[in-house]
């Protein structure tokens, strides 16, 4: 591995939240299904966990457990809601031969069953496939928030696939996501305090969040990805 790369692993932008993954469909997952755009409707999948399978690891475990006992692979969408967002996460399901379907990979929060959307056309290549969120909320704070995850994902996108778990990345990157990362947690703690448009700011700033990070974030995040392409054009010379 060269000097300005570092291994990272995939499990580095997991967040903690309450969350649940819903029984019936409500008027944010009907928007999340427009955006998936899968042919299919939503179906309750039961959680059975393998006791080799491991957390964000859901395309390695059903492999194994096809290669133990037959079956096959199933891609589609596991969709779970928080107290700000409704996020359709892009999943494989481990399919029997009758064709049920089975959640065999743990979560960090324990799950019976799962709203899962199958998606075949959506199949996993080995590149990262970004998770599809919406406000949930008319705080629109939150969508600054997802801006922000959207960009993380971007970021994650320029690595290597060293193994099953761990991606490779240059040094630069490597140190943005960590900024990202932190800058998710700090926003994240701001909404959930009730940080709105107009309150002030959470970097401690005396501005309004608006006059703010609210009035620099979309602008730097975009200086931010042109000049990563450009570092990256020019190591590949």
């Amino acid at each position: 591995m060269s000097e300005d790369q570092k291994t990272i692993d995939n499990s580095f932008n997991g967040m903690a939240a309450l969350i649940i993954s819903p029984i019936e469909t409500n008027e944010f997952i009907d928007k999340i299904l427009a955006k998936i755009g899968s042919e299919y409707e939503p179906e309750q999948v039961p959680v059975k966990i393998e006791p080799y399978a491991k957390i964000h690891n859901c395309y390695i475990d059903v492999e194994q457990k096809v290669k133990l006992e037959g079956g096959s692979i199933h891609f589609g969408w596991a969709i779970f809601q928080t107290d700000i967002l409704c996020e359709a996460e892009h999943h494989a399901v481990y399919e029997l031969e009758n064709g049920d379907l089975i959640d065999i990979s743990p979560r960090e929060f324990p799950f019976e069953s799962i709203m899962f959307v199958p998606d075949n056309k959506a199949k996993y290549t080995g590149q990262s496939i970004d998770n599809v969120r919406i406000n949930i909320t008319e705080n629109v704070v939150v969508d600054d928030f997802i801006l922000i995850c959207e960009c993380v994902e971007k970021l994650y996108s320029y690595g290597n696939r060293i193994n099953d778990e761990q991606l490779n990345l240059p040094e630069f990157i490597f140190q943005l996501i960590k900024q990202y990362e932190d800058l998710k947690i700090s926003y994240l703690t701001f909404i959930r305090n009730g940080g709105r448009y107009n309150t002030t700011c959470f970097c401690g700033s005396p501005k309004n969040y608006n006059n703010c990070h609210g009035k620099s974030l979309r602008d730097g995040i975009k200086k931010e990805m042109l000049s990563i392409k450009k570092q990256i054009r020019n190591s590949q010379k």
